[in-house]
């Protein structure tokens, strides 16, 4: 048993001649990039049986899954395949359960999408920033073409949380409400951002309501400080949880409510996130509800994420398309409603 970090550190340093008899993989998906050195060091490992589990084995592209096969089937995949011949290759090892098989006494799963409407404040500095959109996304040249997209949907994207200057947040106002039913039930609420900065704002705002913080920047003590309070201590009471730090490997079903209070660039990650509180150990329905504010980007963020779930639901479910694209200058280009024709470069951004 041990974490990606020890593998990595005493294979790559040859600390370990062991043989394994079995290897198992948790959140496999960790090894999507084959380039990365905790990729190969799960590799390296000697071993007669590979497992690798993930509830998300394609996150962006074909080469997720090339790079899992390549740990549990060392060889069975090339790049050239075609989608029939990957999945005519695959067959034979690839299991697939939904929570839904598996765990038939999970009590249900409501997801709700509450559509708002910018603030007055907030709708200035949206459009200042919109407004201008064309000439800052070819500020700089043609190379900067996919740092310039990606800079101004951020800077959209949390204005859509909040506005910095005036504090003004239909978001806010929308959670709050959640927050006060939650006092006459005692519900314990997860509330996910993929911004660190959102975060803390939210809780200067909210500290009325009994919450912790539990995101990358605070160390190993911190963290396990927050989740033994938010687990321990009765509810009401809230985490407000980064998407990257907390989106996989916790057990939270503490929570019976989730709160998307933005949207993040993969509907996979998003899943994996409300995992945290439906799964096993959870007694009673989880409530999730997703903020999106109309007629801004996050609308159209959200309409692409949707063709991405239908794309990962043919190819897991259906095997029909092999092709999970990531989200390319093609995609930020449509977000912000740009003719593209100043965009010199064709990136793909497998950050996203």
């Amino acid at each position: 048993i041990a974490s990606d970090e020890q593998v990595r550190m005493d294979i790559m340093y040859n600390r370990v001649q062991n043989t394994f008899d079995v290897v198992n993989l948790d959140e496999a998906q960790r090894i999507k990039n084959r380039n990365s050195t905790t990729s190969l060091a799960c590799r390296l490992i000697k071993r007669n049986i590979s497992w690798a589990l993930t509830g998300t084995p394609i996150e962006n592209r074909t080469s997720d899954i090339i790079s899992l096969f390549s740990f549990s089937c060392p060889g069975l995949l090339e790049e050239n395949l075609s989608r029939e011949e990957l999945h005519e290759r695959i067959r034979p090892f690839f299991l697939r359960r939904k929570i839904s098989e598996v765990l038939t006494e999970l009590p249900p799963i409501q997801i709700q999408d509450i559509p708002l409407d910018l603030t007055s404040p907030q709708q200035e500095a949206y459009d200042a920033i919109w407004v201008n959109r064309d000439e800052l996304a070819t500020e700089g040249g043609p190379r900067f073409g996919a740092v310039n997209l990606l800079a101004i949907i951020t800077r959209l994207k949390q204005i859509c949380n909040y506005d910095p200057e005036s504090e003004a947040s239909c978001k806010l106002e929308a959670l709050r409400l959640i927050l006060e039913n939650l006092n006459e039930s005692n519900e314990k609420v997860l509330v996910f951002s993929q911004y660190v900065q959102t975060l803390n704002w939210l809780s200067s705002q909210l500290g009325e309501f009994p919450h912790d913080l539990f995101h990358g920047g605070m160390n190993n003590k911190e963290k396990e400080q927050a989740m033994d309070r938010f687990k321990s201590l009765p509810g009401p009471r809230g985490l407000f949880i980064s998407l990257k730090a907390g989106g996989v490997g916790l057990n939270l079903q503490e929570a019976s409510v989730v709160v998307m209070f933005d949207r993040w660039w993969n509907p996979a990650t998003e899943d994996q996130a409300i995992a945290r509180a439906h799964r096993m150990g959870q007694e009673s329905p989880v409530h999730v509800y997703r903020f999106e504010v109309l007629n801004t980007i996050e609308e159209r963020i959200s309409m692409i994420l949707g063709e991405k779930e239908i794309l990962f639901e043919e190819y897991i479910e259906n095997a029909q398309s092999a092709n999970i694209p990531t989200f390319n200058n093609k995609d930020l280009i449509r977000i912000l409603d740009l003719s593209g024709a100043k965009q010199g470069v064709d990136l793909q951004l497998t950050n996203l």
